[in-house]
């Protein structure tokens, strides 16, 4: 797909979801909302000091799905922030390894079925109780995609032991993070090289991890490209090559020397690693 009709299918999906913003609205803050295709819920796990485990939990109903941080062709990245919290310094969200989505000539990236993104909550006052107020826009899709808004909140008591249900679901979340790669060992980017010969420009990798190993590898450049989902090539030995078209730049963009970070999932670990193309 070239970069316009990737970046219309993007504003199409975007726009059905402006349009109808109120659909998964959650009109007095809460720790859960129900809409349709899912509920959404914030929770709380263990504390570390002034860090404090929590989760959003997106509870998926059978056949829907909803986004990564990257959609891909098409979709609607989540959108979260918590502004309005007490006693909280610095939030940060981490994203379970995803899966990729073909629907005809477009390929999504996202989550089939419930899942917990991790947030790591700092408390301004580790021995103060804080309120962590979050604000999530989503998109969840099935025959029909549903903009999910919701406003969330629950109190966070630093002597209260956490819900053990609540604490699992977050340890389990965190547990599918990708985690840094280490050069040269599997499941980390050991050459990358590009064509500019060629429109669009084509960018060669090759993961040390075979082929049944390996289950799918995700690429993201600087803000505001739109890169498409690499292709699986060939097997040889330990490595498995990819193949991803340098396209979805902004205007005047230059591929060379720029940033690409690379989420490689396996069976059953994953890893991210940045690159600079030369």
């Amino acid at each position: 797909m070239t970069t316009i009709g990737r970046m219309r299918r993007v504003l199409t999906v975007t726009g059905l979801a402006l349009v109808a913003i109120t659909a998964g609205r959650s009109l007095h803050a809460e720790d859960r909302t129900e809409v349709m295709g899912t509920s959404v819920r914030l929770i709380v796990g263990e504390k570390h000091g002034a860090i404090v485990d929590a989760g959003l939990a997106i509870d998926l109903e059978p056949g829907w799905k909803t986004y990564w941080r990257y959609p891909g062709d098409s979709g609607v990245p989540p959108v979260i922030d918590s502004a309005g919290s007490v006693n909280v310094a610095a939030f940060s969200i981490d994203y379970p390894a995803p899966e990729r989505f073909r629907e005809g000539a477009d390929q999504t990236i996202g989550y089939h079925g419930p899942v917990v993104l991790p947030l790591r909550v700092t408390l301004a006052d580790p021995g103060k109780p804080a309120k962590l107020h979050v604000h999530a826009f989503l998109g969840v899709c099935r025959d029909i995609c549903v903009p999910v808004d919701v406003t969330l909140e629950r109190r966070v008591d630093p002597t209260a032991q956490p819900i053990a249900s609540e604490a699992s679901e977050i340890v389990a979340a965190e547990k599918r993070v990708p985690v840094p790669a280490k050069a040269g060992e599997p499941f980390s980017v050991v050459r990358l090289t590009s064509d500019d010969t060629v429109k669009p420009p084509v960018a060669s990798v090759i993961i040390k991890a075979p082929s049944d190993a390996l289950a799918d590898v995700f690429v993201e450049g600087p803000e505001g490209w739109a890169l498409p989902l690499p292709e699986r090539g060939a097997t040889t030995g330990e490595t498995t090559s990819w193949r991803l078209a340098l396209d979805g730049l902004p205007s005047g963009a230059k591929a060379h020397g720029a940033a690409l970070t690379f989420t490689i999932v396996g069976r059953d670990r994953a890893t991210v690693q940045t690159l600079t193309l030369d």
